[in-house]
């Protein structure tokens, strides 16, 4: 690392959801939850650089799904602007060696299958690949 650079934080690098987990705000029914790696099989990886963020989902049933772009640590809180996007999504975390959680009450899934999400909490817990 040239002189003058910035340590590396320790959030870089890979990571694997072994939890991935979003619960109803509102209908259908609050309180339904959905676990996309326990509950549906998925795999979920994130990728975090100084700059930018690649978020890739594999969900049976739901196909492949990547989300990108631009990514900033301020303080317990993770940043995320994705491409295309206007207004970034905060997600809070908290690192314990090579396992990170992550949590947001600002989140959505589709409970319904309607194609559209509905509000709902979210809650990870990765392990750093």
């Amino acid at each position: 690392m040239p002189p003058g650079d910035p340590a590396p934080h320790r959030l870089f690098g890979g990571w694997s959801a072994t939890r991935w987990q979003y619960a109803a705000l509102a209908a259908p029914p609050p309180g339904r939850v959905v676990d996309v790696v326990c509950d549906l099989g998925g795999s979920v990886t994130l990728s975090l650089t100084a700059t930018a963020f690649i978020l890739a989902f594999d969900v049976a049933g739901r196909g492949r799904h990547s989300v990108y772009g631009a990514c900033e640590v301020r303080g317990d809180e993770l940043l995320l602007r994705p491409e295309g996007a206007g207004a970034p999504t905060s997600v809070r975390f908290r690192q314990n060696g090579d396992t990170l959680s992550l949590q947001s009450d600002a989140s959505g899934w589709d409970f319904d299958g309607d194609g559209g999400d509905e509000a709902a909490a979210f809650v990870a817990v990765l392990v750093r690949l």
